[in-house]
């Protein structure tokens, strides 16, 4: 990676949320032949600098699919990555003058708004989910595309928290450098402190998300109360400020805490009640739920073909499973006896409020 490219990524890292687009093109990754994999992704700067990195020494081609500008797995829960967006980029790319096979292997997270069947039926070509991290795609071809639970389990480390907590910490830095006069230093530290404090500490709390919450916002202002009592500036103005300063900062980042971390299910939307079944009737053990699980909720049952729900405390309502079950033997469960199904759910995706709404960005959901 050059000096270009290291600044360039960590200034992604650090304004992530915003969108940052790159050209759409068939990008040619070592010297390919006819029978070399064809990779697909979205046209966010930032994911396609990292899948090219992770595909360094393999000989392939990526397709960089029109996301909007947007990572893959945001642009597919949203709308903004689809069926529509993958079939129209491989009509394209011209691929079928460069290799034998029609098989393409997208993110494994594209799986929430990309349907594999419905690819296949518009282009011929076959779709695959590869693993949940791009990192590992050297290990999934070398298990001849065969997932391990840990290659299709989304991570959430020390890095992913960090990064995370950066891309919050940044622009809400910036804000307060603008704002926080002739204390610009205390309020940007303030928001890395909690920032991190979020990321790394958050979920960790056997607590209510409302409880910690609220735990945070006490913390956060007596933090500040201590750090004015020992600068000596402690007064009732300054005690005042700078405590609801603190907890406008915590409200802003555990507002949607499930819609940052990739393991939090739904928290404060209408879907955190939704609960993921099966119907053992219509399953036919085609195995797509278990391929495409971020949490590995769905287990094999070899013997008998059919799935099995062992995890279901881990579901975090992605939707994915629901999406590409051909025989749409899995819907979701609300508390009022309410079935919401796989057509629904391939219909409708989520809004930055939570609300299901049609890919074009128009109707109403039934949800």
């Amino acid at each position: 990676m050059t000096t270009a490219d290291a600044l360039a990524e960590i200034l992604l890292t650090a304004f992530r949320l915003v969108p940052f687009p790159t050209r759409t093109r068939v990008l040619t990754i070592g010297n390919p032949d006819r029978l070399s994999p064809v990779f697909v992704t979205g046209n966010y700067d930032l994911t396609v600098r990292r899948v090219r990195r992770a595909l360094e020494g393999i000989d392939g081609y990526l397709v960089v699919a029109n996301s909007n500008g947007v990572n893959v797995w945001c642009a597919s829960s949203g709308g903004h990555l689809t069926t529509h967006q993958v079939v129209t980029a491989l009509k394209l790319a011209g691929l079928e003058e460069r290799v034998t096979h029609r098989e393409i292997i997208l993110p494994q997270l594209a799986a929430t708004g990309v349907e594999g069947k419905e690819v296949r039926r518009r282009t011929g070509w076959i779709v695959r989910f590869g693993p949940a991290d791009a990192n590992d795609i050297r290990a999934y071809l070398a298990a001849g595309k065969d997932k391990s639970p840990t290659l299709r389990r989304v991570r959430w480390g020390a890095r992913q928290r960090l990064e995370m907590a950066a891309a919050w910490a940044t622009p809400m830095s910036l804000v307060a450098g603008l704002f926080a006069f002739g204390h610009r230093i205390p309020a940007v530290a303030l928001v890395w402190a909690l920032a991190l404090a979020v990321f790394f500490v958050f979920d960790r709390i056997p607590l209510g998300e409302r409880a910690r919450q609220a735990l945070f916002a006490i913390v956060g202002s007596a933090g500040c109360i201590a750090a004015l009592a020992l600068a000596g500036a402690l007064t009732a103005g300054t005690a005042l400020g700078w405590s609801v300063a603190s907890i406008v900062v915590v409200a802003m980042l555990t507002f949607d805490y499930a819609g940052s971390s990739p393991t939090a299910a739904a928290g404060i939307f209408e879907e955190k009640d939704f609960t993921v079944e099966l119907d053992p009737g219509r399953c036919r053990g085609a195995w797509s739920c278990v391929a495409v699980c971020p949490e590995a909720v769905f287990d094999k049952r070899e013997e008998i073909r059919k799935v099995q729900i062992t995890h279901g405390e881990r579901c975090i309502r992605c939707g994915a499973c629901l999406v590409q079950c051909p025989q749409d033997a899995l819907s979701f469960a609300t508390p009022d006896g309410r079935r919401v199904g796989p057509e629904t759910i391939r219909k409708f995706k989520l809004n930055m409020f939570g609300k299901r709404a049609t890919q074009a960005t128009s109707g109403r959901s039934p949800v």
